[in-house]
C-alpha cells in the first residue's frame, strides 16, 4: 500500500534536514508523525520516525542532564540498589501509588486525580533474604513518548530499569492499558520479553563488507549491503546467528534500543480467580492476597536464582549471590571472583542436586537456594 504523504510531510522532513539544533530536529520530526496518514502503508515510515524521536529525546536528555543543575529540584535519574531495579509503569490512577506502598515502606501520595506522582518515587522491597528496588514513574499516556503528559522522562526511568512491572486496572479493560503502554515504551525504544536479534556488525577500516549466514536474512547478501552503505557503512563484518528481518538489522544499527524483561501486574483485582494467567507476552500477577505471597510472584518473575556459597566444612553464607536463571556453576565463580574462574578444578552443590553435596560440573544449571562449595 503506498504511503501517498501530503506536501506537507515533505515540508516538515525538509526542516529536519535544515535543523541546526536537538531540539529543532525533534519539532521536525514531531510534526512528520503527526502529518503522516496512520494506515498500513506508513507503519514502517512511523516506527523509524518514532525510533528516531526517541533517539533525539534521549540525546537531549543526556546533554540536559550533564550540564549545571543550580539547585534547580529533583531529578529523574535513580541511583539502582538492590539486586534488582524494576520500573512500576501505567496509566493514571492505575493503582501504581498503592502497590509501591503496599511492597515497600516508601509512602507516595494517593489520590483520584491524575498525575498525583510527578517525579519517580524509589522504595525497598524485602523479599526473604535479598532487596529489590521498586521506583513508581509518573503516570505514562497516549502520546507521553512525543511529549504529552509529563513527556519523556517517565519512559526513560523505565528504559533504564533492570525490569519493568506493567500495572493494569483489572476494573477496566486490560487489552487498551497493556497496548498503550507497550507502544509507548516501543516508541522509546524499549523492546519487552524479546531478545536481542542475533546479528552483529564489527565495523573496520577497510576490506569491504563481508557476510556470514546471508541466507538467516530476507533479502539476503544485497539487501544486507543495502542497508549497511544507505548508513554509510562500506567497511564491516555482519554475523547473522538466527533468521531475522531487514528491521532487525535496521534496529541493531540504530543502537538506541534497549530489550528488557517484563510481566504484568493486575490491581483492583475482586478475586484471584477469573483474570489470564498471561496477557500476550507477559506473565500476570493479580495483587491480591498476603504480601508475601506477591512479593514471592514479583520475585520469581524476574527471572533470578538466589546462591549461597559455602567453604568445606563451613556454614554457607548468610547473603546470597543473586544471579539470572540458567546461570551455571561458572558463573558463581566469575562473580566471585575473575580468578576463580580460570582456576576452578569443580564444585559441589547442596540443593538442586540429585545427593547432597553432590560433585558437579561448570556448566551445572543451579537453582534458587541451591548451596555450592568452589574447587580451586
Amino acid at each position: 500500500m503506498p504511503a501517498n504523504l501530503p506536501p506537507e510531510y515533505f515540508k516538515a522532513e525538509q526542516r529536519y534536514l535544515q535543523a541546526k539544533t536537538i531540539k529543532e530536529r525533534i519539532e521536525a520530526t514531531q510534526e512528520m508523525i503527526r502529518i503522516a496518514p496512520k494506515h498500513k502503508g506508513t507503519e514502517k515510515l512511523l516506527k523509524v520516525l518514532k525510533r528516531r524521536l526517541a533517539k533525539l529525546r534521549k540525546e537531549l536528555e543526556e546533554r540536559e542532564r550533564s550540564r549545571p543543575r543550580g539547585g534547580r529540584g529533583t531529578g529523574f535519574a535513580i541511583k539502582k540498589e538492590g539486586c534488582a531495579q524494576v520500573a512500576i509503569v501505567g496509566l493514571p490512577n492505575s493503582g501504581k501509588s498503592t502497590l509501591l506502598r503496599m511492597l515497600t515502606s516508601a509512602r507516595p501520595e494517593v489520590a483520584s486525580y491524575p498525575f498525583t506522582t510527578r517525579v519517580p518515587v524509589p522504595g525497598m522491597m524485602e523479599y526473604e533474604d535479598v532487596q529489590i528496588q521498586l521506583i513508581e514513574i509518573p503516570a505514562v499516556v497516549e502520546g507521553s513518548s512525543l511529549g504529552k503528559g509529563l513527556g519523556t522522562q517517565p519512559l526513560s526511568v523505565a528504559r533504564n530499569a533492570d525490569a519493568i512491572a506493567l500495572v493494569i486496572d483489572a476494573s477496566s479493560d486490560p487489552q487498551p492499558q497493556l497496548r498503550t503502554l507497550v507502544e509507548e515504551l516501543e516508541a522509546m525504544g524499549v523492546r519487552l520479553n524479546r531478545d536481542p536479534p542475533k546479528v552483529s556488525v564489527q565495523k573496520r577500516q577497510e576490506g569491504g563488507i563481508d557476510v556470514i549466514g546471508a541466507n538467516l536474512i530476507e533479502g539476503g547478501e544485497e539487501e544486507i549491503k543495502r542497508v549497511l552503505r544507505e548508513r554509510r557503512i562500506h567497511n564491516a563484518l555482519v554475523t547473522v546467528e538466527g533468521r531475522i528481518s531487514i528491521e532487525d538489522l535496521e534496529e541493531v544499527l540504530d543502537g538506541s534500543l534497549v530489550y528488557r524483561h517484563s510481566f504484568v501486574i493486575l490491581t483492583k483485582c475482586d478475586s484471584a480467580e477469573g483474570e489470564p494467567e498471561r496477557l500476550g507476552p507477559f506473565p500476570v500477577i493479580r495483587a491480591i492476597g498476603p504480601i508475601e505471597e506477591l512479593k514471592r510472584k514479583i520475585f520469581e518473575n524476574l527471572e533470578l536464582i538466589r546462591v549461597y556459597t559455602k567453604r568445606p566444612n563451613e556454614k554457607p553464607s548468610e547473603r546470597p549471590l543473586v544471579l539470572r536463571k540458567g546461570s551455571t556453576i561458572l558463573h558463581v565463580a566469575r562473580a566471585i571472583h575473575r580468578d576463580f574462574e580460570l582456576k576452578l578444578r569443580s564444585a559441589r552443590v547442596w540443593g538442586s542436586a540429585q545427593f547432597p553435596g553432590q560433585r558437579v560440573p561448570r556448566d551445572y544449571v543451579l537453582r534458587d537456594g541451591d548451596v555450592v562449595e568452589l574447587h580451586l
